[in-house]
């Protein structure tokens, strides 16, 4: 038989099921759709950032750094007379404010270059119009970025520029405005060299030097033929783009296993639906057995289709997935929500990856779709045409053996204690596959608690727990338990899924909320509003915390001091916070270590829990931190570990009198203050910034309440497509067992009918299907909070901590949590009944008599 034929068979089946087979479709174009639209603004974010990195950066071919920071100036010279060089260009960075049309000021960041060097290297930073090479070269003459010309007037010819250099001390320069640069990103200004050294108090100083050697050198071979100047090192440009795809990649991958658990869910409905289909037209597909068609034919028939739903679910997905990225880009930005990439949006590129992609998530939807028809074609294959003529022989698919449940539930649970791979430490693969055999494991033990379930059937009322009402109910739980489990694969994955994904993000921000109360114990902050070079705070002004302490409105005033240091053996600079500590009120994670593990001149830190893992270091452990890349060790002693939810990078914690014993530093960067009582919060502010007499302007003022708030709309930001996804499972699993429990009480009308001819009423087979609807909605809705728990342990327990180096304390939100149950439990009952009122209508005698 021809597959034409083939085709012909199915349409009437199709058509005849539309509304289960518009659903199945349905629930495959949505899971491509959200899977391919996550990937297609993930993509975005990583190729717009790695285009502003290299507009701003350039593409040097080596980049000449100092090994105990800044450049001198000389160095440059030396550099320049080496041979095998086409281009050396000398480069200064560093942070400024700038006043904005709106009166409040904004950060800037400063490049100052050589121009008639890094021109040809760096064509982003060249502004548009080059009216004169004097201009370029004049120091008080920039060029500002589209972002930075945004925030000022459209007539502005100058600018006044604020800067900070390390002392503290704030520069202004006022600057003639020219023409602007195409470089992307976030506000940049663009100087000569030696109107940013002015500015930033740099004189005499370079961050680096690119250089682009001449044709047919490689790097290796002019690093081998000429000796750098002392204190300087070189090495190829970093990757920023990997850098980020390596810094976001737990965030992307997790993020785009839960988007694909909208095509997960939708492959147990596809499942369920044809399951039901088969079952439905086994006497068509017998007699078509009888006629001549072979089991092949009848396979092929089943398989045609579920490719017939997987070809236009893909294809409907992959469309919808770019509709949906755009949407999503223009909500929550290109990042997500994830809070990296600064850079305004370019919009969606298809290129050729792209496209491989599709074809990819395409030919997923495709195969989970063939998969999902799989077993039931399979028992068409196997189905003895003869018997099912006569009546007998229904049973098509094998049950599943009752020791199958549990072994996949142990597998799962034993996976979850496997440790990540070396290569990918950030990537919980393991704890990924313990949650999928727990989901396999749960649907196989549907059966056995459905039978169990049974037993609350005793629990009636004497007189109807023995009627032929419940012993209808008993034997069909008993005899058609597959069946059930069919029904409940998709809503038992979706609400699961959905109740450990609600677990975790609840536990998240429970945990959140503490923390920042630990952190944040003041009634108000302060801080500098001006950067450094390296992005961190710049020191408060001399004597603001005298004053402060002085004015008579502080009950407390505290200070820290943030700054960069380095480990011993570690490369990386590590950021650190010198404060007062007390450790009955840091957010410890785990015990502190003996305070005799440390030797006398140790000074005690505690770490991070990225720190932690990253250097995998423990409580008691001995290092050598610097102030400088190169300069004198300083023997310190891991004293605890704390949970740092404000940043996915190493950091360590000092007191305050022991960096300044051990650096000589007096500056603070923030100010920690506890305000006496009959202050309000809301005066505080004009009052601390008053005592500025000043530049009051370069601090940042704000209350313990709107940083909170601050933090949870950022965290509630960053979760906002986790909630999306969640509910666009959640809602294909629900109309999964409304679809499920609707079909198959339509297709029971025959029997229904005999029910009645037997003597039972409408009012009888309604309670029949409700304590059934009931028992099976009932076991669907524990089953799945009982599994869902379960992932929600290991999402908070296994997958954060290894992910994102976040450990948290679960918190069960039960009134959200009993919401989810009881709407389950309601779509099953509701569809059932509103079926079995159809079904049960007048013309349901009429049923028996009809010739199949």
């Amino acid at each position: 038989m021809s597959w034409s034929w083939l085709a012909q068979l199915s349409w009437p089946a199709l058509r005849h099921q539309a509304g289960r087979q518009l659903l199945a479709l349905l629930s495959i174009t949505l899971g491509v759709a959200l899977a391919y639209a996550v990937h297609l603004l993930n993509s975005s974010a990583l190729n717009e950032f790695s285009s502003a990195a290299a507009s701003l950066n350039g593409r040097p071919d080596l980049v000449l750094r100092g090994k105990q920071g800044a450049l001198p100036e000389s160095v440059y010279t030396e550099v320049a007379a080496l041979p095998g060089l086409a281009l050396v260009s000398p480069v200064l960075e560093g942070h400024a404010q700038a006043l904005g049309s709106d009166g409040k000021p904004f950060g800037l960041r400063v490049i100052g270059h050589d121009v008639l060097q890094s021109g040809a290297m760096n064509p982003d930073l060249l502004p548009s119009n080059i009216s004169s090479i004097g201009a370029l070269l004049d120091p008080r003459h920039l060029s500002l970025n589209p972002a930075a010309m945004a925030r000022l007037p459209p007539d502005a010819k100058q600018l006044n520029l604020r800067a900070a250099n390390a002392s503290g001390a704030a520069a202004n320069l006022d600057f003639a405005v020219g023409p602007g640069v195409g470089a992307a990103g976030s506000p940049l200004a663009v100087l000569d060299l030696a109107g940013a050294q002015q500015l930033l108090g740099r004189i005499g100083e370079l961050d680096r030097i690119d250089l682009r050697l001449e044709v047919g050198q490689s790097a290796e071979q002019w690093l081998r033929q000429n000796p750098l100047p002392p204190g300087a090192s070189a090495a190829p440009p970093p990757d920023e783009a990997s850098r980020l795809g390596a810094m976001t990649r737990a965030y992307r991958v997790n993020l785009g296993v839960l988007s694909l658990m909208a095509l997960f869910t939708g492959s147990f409905l596809v499942f369920a639906v044809m399951s039901l289909s088969v079952a439905q037209r086994q006497p068509q597909l017998a007699l078509l057995g009888v006629l001549g068609m072979s089991a092949k034919e009848r396979v092929g028939l089943i398989i045609s289709e579920g490719l017939g739903l997987g070809l236009l679910g893909s294809l409907a997905g992959l469309a919808l997935a770019y509709a949906l990225a755009i949407l999503g880009q223009q909500m929550l930005g290109a990042d997500l929500g994830i809070g990296v990439g600064k850079h305004a949006s370019q919009g969606l590129a298809l290129d050729a990856e792209q496209i491989r992609a599709a074809a990819l998530f395409g030919a997923l939807g495709l195969l989970v779709s063939l998969a999902a028809t799989a077993l039931p074609a399979w028992s068409v294959r196997r189905m003895p045409v003869a018997q099912v003529l006569r009546g007998l022989g229904n049973q098509l698919e094998p049950a599943l053996p009752t020791w199958l449940g549990p072994a996949l539930l142990v597998t799962g649970f034993a996976l979850a204690f496997v440790p990540p791979l070396p290569q990918w430490p950030d990537l919980p693969l393991a704890a990924y596959a313990a949650m999928f055999f727990l989901l396999l494991g749960g649907i196989a033990c549907v059966p056995v608690l459905l039978r169990w379930a049974l037993g609350l059937l005793d629990w009636l009322p004497q007189g109807l727990s023995d009627s032929a009402t419940v012993a209808l109910v008993r034997e069909r739980a008993r005899d058609q338990s597959a069946e059930a489990s069919r029904a409940l694969a998709g809503v038992l994955v979706a609400l699961s899924l959905s109740v450990a994904m609600l677990v975790m993000v609840g536990s998240f921000r429970d945990s959140l909320h503490s923390w920042l109360a630990q952190m944040l114990p003041a009634d108000f902050y302060v801080r500098s509003s001006l950067r450094l070079q390296a992005g961190q705070g710049a020191p408060l002004p001399p004597g603001y915390a005298d004053a402060v302490r002085a004015s008579g409105w502080a009950e407390k005033v505290a200070g820290q001091r943030s700054a960069l240091v380095w480990i011993e053996g570690h490369g990386d600079a590590i950021d650190l916070m010198a404060r007062a500590v007390q450790e009955d009120q840091l957010p410890l994670a785990g015990p502190l270590a003996a305070a005799l593990d440390r030797s006398e001149n140790a000074l005690p830190i505690y770490i991070n829990e990225h720190l932690r893992d990253q250097l995998r270091l423990r409580p008691g452990q001995a290092l050598s931190l610097r102030l400088t890349p190169a300069g004198p060790t300083q023997a310190v002693f891991v004293r605890g570990v704390w949970r740092d939810y404000a940043r996915q990078s190493g950091a360590l914690m000092l007191p305050l009198s022991d960096y300044r014993r051990w650096s000589g530093d007096p500056q603070l960067t923030e100010l920690y203050v506890w305000l006496k009582p009959g202050i309000a919060s809301a005066d505080a502010g004009v009052k601390l910034k008053a005592l500025q007499k000043t530049n009051p302007e370069d601090l940042e003022f704000a209350a313990v309440g709107e940083l909170k708030t601050m933090s949870l709309r950022i965290f509630d930001r960053s979760f906002a497509v986790t909630h999306w996804l969640q509910a666009v499972a959640l809602g294909i699993g629900l109309f999964g067992i409304a679809a499920s429990q609707s079909a198959q009480v339509l297709a029971r009308r025959r029997e229904f009918g005999l029910l009645l001819h037997l003597g039972l009423t409408r009012a009888d087979v309604l309670r029949l299907l409700a304590l059934e609807a009931a028992l099976l909605s009932g076991v669907g809705a524990l089953a799945g909070l009982g599994l869902g728990l379960a992932l929600s342990a290991i999402l908070v327990w296994v997958v954060n901590p290894q992910s994102f180096h976040w450990s948290m304390d679960i918190s069960l939100p039960w009134p959200r949590l009993f919401a989810l149950l009881g709407a389950v439990f309601l779509a099953g009952l509701s569809a059932a009944m509103l079926a079995a009122w159809r079904a049960t209508g007048a013309d349901v005698v009429q049923a028996v008599k009809e010739d199949w």
